[in-house]
């Protein structure tokens, strides 16, 4: 057996690999010292045991196959997506919450100290290792479509690829989370072994997938050093999720209440029945009842003489006078005159009778049944409705009054403030970057530029979050 060591560039470990199975005995520092296999200890000769989670939850588990199956069919993430997109309300919120989880800037830096005050006082730094990794790569795409995948499912499935000798991370790239499906649990290690990957849930076969190796989001660092001494695997995915109270797997978007209430498809509905409406029902807007007697007295002995086809000309004639008065911009408010005599007994003879028909398009009645649908659709996002110009009618069914632009510049501020955990859980394999080259002071964060009041002399200003 012959024994080869494998050194990192200078400064990095070197590594003592067995020529029969390519697994790292022990791993040697620059400075002579040895840690062992497990080692989490922030000093020489600390360690502690490995995390291990619980068992996972067997409802979730159930009709497992070689992944567990999102959803009963194995499709809820096409099915949602397909739902979302027939409300305006729903998925202009998603689309929202996407470009304000995005931001803007995003900077790297380090806390040097705190102000009076205790706020932290931060220093810029350019960190060559990570630009040369995000320079790989269109990173600002990668970000948008990490930051879509959590606003619609509060998951997204970053990768990580390492260059050929194991010692660099090489770029960071990302799947999209409706063509992930998690392997069970290790009940052994408590982990998500593996991912299988494929554009054809349900219908994926498991030789059809590709299967990547999962890094635990939370637990990483107990991996890096079984990371580093597997030669064999260069790509990896870190899936990054907002910790479910139930689910082990996958979570429930919080957003989801409101398609299980039933908002969502009150929303859906209301538009598609009034399509219906003006798709299968003829509009009238006047019933002009118009007595044979006014034709009788009009046209005296002639009337009984005329055949069907000349009385059907003069109905004719007359409706299309009547039609001519009535309608078009310029007629607007016009009147229309009417004659009758009145006959022995009393009572009118020949008088017309002109009735407004009722609408059944307009279905004002509905109106308040969608603001509220929409309204509780934007509710279960997070979003103010005054960021969307709901209630500026001021009507208690959209809304309420807006209160101009302080309300949709505060309640942006308090949205940004609120999807700070979400921002830091979508940005947290910056983390494994950080323990990979040992970087702990190294910080990273979005520079939002928001929107103040004109009384402090300025239109913008940058904030980090």
């Amino acid at each position: 057996m012959s024994t080869v060591i494998k050194k990192a560039p200078a400064g990095g470990p070197m590594f003592i690999y067995s020529s029969e199975k390519p697994v790292a005995l022990m791993q040697v520092s620059a400075a002579g010292g040895k840690s062992t296999k497990g080692f989490s200890g922030s000093a020489a000769g600390e360690s502690s045991p490995p995390h291990k989670g619980s068992s996972a939850s067997k409802d979730e588990e159930s009709g497992k196959k070689d992944w567990i199956l999102w959803g009963v069919n194995d499709d809820f993430p096409q099915y949602i997506t397909k739902l979302i997109r027939k409300s305006t309300v729903g998925r202009a919120g998603l689309h929202h919450i996407t470009k304000t989880l995005y931001g803007q800037r995003l900077i790297t830096y380090e806390v040097v100290g705190l102000d009076d005050n205790g706020n932290q006082i931060i220093k810029y730094v350019r960190d060559p290792e990570w630009e040369e990794i995000v320079s790989r790569s269109n990173f600002n795409m990668l970000r948008l479509a990490l930051c879509q995948d959590y606003a619609y499912f509060q998951l997204c499935v970053p990768e990580v690829i390492f260059n050929g000798n194991k010692t660099k991370i090489w770029s960071f790239n990302f799947h999209k989370a409706s063509h992930c499906r998690f392997a069970p649990m290790n009940p052994a290690t408590g982990r998500i072994p593996k991912v299988f990957v494929s554009g054809n849930f349900p219908e994926a076969k498991a030789e059809d997938c590709q299967q990547i190796p999962v890094i635990d989001a939370m637990q990483y660092f107990d991996q890096l050093e079984d990371i580093r001494n597997d030669i064999r695997t260069y790509k990896y995915v870190i899936p990054q999720a907002w910790p479910d109270a139930i689910n082990d797997y996958y979570p429930v978007a919080f957003w989801d209440s409101a398609r299980e209430s039933g908002y969502l498809d009150i929303a859906i509905s209301i538009p598609a029945y009034i399509k219906a409406l003006f798709k299968n029902q003829m509009s009238l807007k006047y019933h002009i009842d118009i007595p044979m007697e006014y034709f009788e007295d009009l046209y005296k002995n002639e009337w009984h003489a005329y055949t069907p086809e000349q009385k059907d000309d003069i109905f004719t004639e007359l409706y299309e006078k009547i039609v001519e008065q009535l309608t078009g911009a310029e007629n607007a408010q016009k009147a229309l005159m009417t004659f009758s005599r009145t006959g022995q007994n009393g009572k009118p003879i020949g008088q017309w009778t002109i009735k407004v028909i009722d609408d059944k398009t307009q279905n004002s009645g509905l109106l308040p049944n969608a603001s509220a649908a929409n309204l509780e659709i934007l509710f279960a996002m997070g979003i103010n409705p005054a960021q969307s110009g709901a209630g500026n009618t001021g009507s208690s069914a959209t809304g309420g009054a807006n209160n101009g632009g302080s309300n949709i510049r505060e309640s942006g501020l308090q949205q940004r403030s609120a999807l700070q955990a979400d921002r830091d859980i979508i940005l947290s394999f910056f983390n494994f970057f950080k323990a990979w080259y040992n970087k702990p002071n190294l910080q990273i964060s979005v520079q939002d530029m928001v929107l103040t009041t004109l009384d402090q002399g300025k239109g913008t200003e940058k904030v980090l979050s």
